[in-house]
């Protein structure tokens, strides 16, 4: 899978999760949001994320495709399920399954964790990588230590009573490997911003993005040094039913060629 600055911005709006409830019972909650990716205005990809929580267990099912004029050139798709549990607040994953299809690229990917750490990989794609040069940065065993997949990072839960703090929420660093590559997202607040779509009528935090590459990439990549360096990126979070666990809403992620923005169509929760 390519590191640009395009898929970075699909992978954080293909995935999202949810979290634990207080009640007595466990709670089955189910969430569906609905993403409109847009270039500088113009539509070039949905995304749908279906998530399902029994108690602490969290299981999500999203795809996502592209559309308008992009389909056209550079057409793809994509498929993620990741599960595992659900603390206060933070998450550990057990499963995460990826399935990509592009133009000239296929691939596949399965991953397996333990308490935190990546205990299997595999990846498949019909466009491996040589990262034997001296250029790569290598991923060694301790940088796949107390990580999280790409679908979880997503996954945002805050003790209770810390919900309406947007600074409680947003500011944490998120340790994510994706099979290929190993970088972090550092969260920060910015303010909060009242949002209106199909199923949802409230607030969201406006937490401001920082992507830094940690492993798994190429030094002086042009991509690479854009993403890390960028300081407009933002990933809005919204709370899921009511709940002290927030996911995506809205994405912003400024790129050298435009702006790609992850608008809301539909953000709809409901609880058996």
């Amino acid at each position: 899978m390519k590191d640009t600055g395009l898929r970075f911005t699909c992978l954080l709006a293909l995935l999202a999760s949810l979290g634990p409830t207080n009640s007595s019972r466990a709670e089955q909650i189910q969430q569906n949001t609905v993403l409109s990716v847009r270039f500088s205005g113009i539509p070039v990809g949905t995304a749908n994320f279906n998530i399902q929580l029994n108690g602490q267990h969290y299981e999500v099912n999203a795809n996502g495709k592209t559309a308008g004029i992009v389909d056209m050139f550079a057409p793809g798709s994509g498929e993620a399920k990741s599960e595992g549990a659900v603390k206060p607040d933070t998450i550990l994953t057990s499963t995460n399954q990826v399935v990509f299809s592009g133009k000239d690229e296929k691939a596949t990917l399965d991953m397996t964790f333990v308490d935190g750490a990546v205990e299997k990989v595999a990846l498949k794609t019909n466009k491996p990588k040589d990262k034997s040069g001296p250029k790569w940065v290598p991923v060694k065993p301790e940088d796949l230590k107390a990580v999280i997949d790409p679908a979880s990072t997503l996954v945002i839960p805050v003790p209770i009573g810390e919900a309406n703090d947007g600074r409680k929420v947003c500011n944490r660093t998120l340790n994510i490997y994706d099979g290929d590559a190993r970088y972090n997202m550092a969260l920060t607040y910015k303010r909060t911003q009242p949002v209106k779509t199909d199923g949802y009528r409230g607030y969201a935090y406006v937490c401001k993005l920082k992507y830094i590459p940690i492993a798994g990439h190429k030094t002086g990549q042009k991509n690479i040094k854009y993403m890390a360096a960028n300081e407009g990126m933002e990933l809005w979070l919204a709370p899921i039913a009511k709940r002290p666990v927030f996911t995506v809403i809205r994405v912003e992620v400024p790129t050298w060629l435009g702006q790609v923005t992850a608008l809301p169509v539909k953000f709809v929760s409901s609880i058996q």
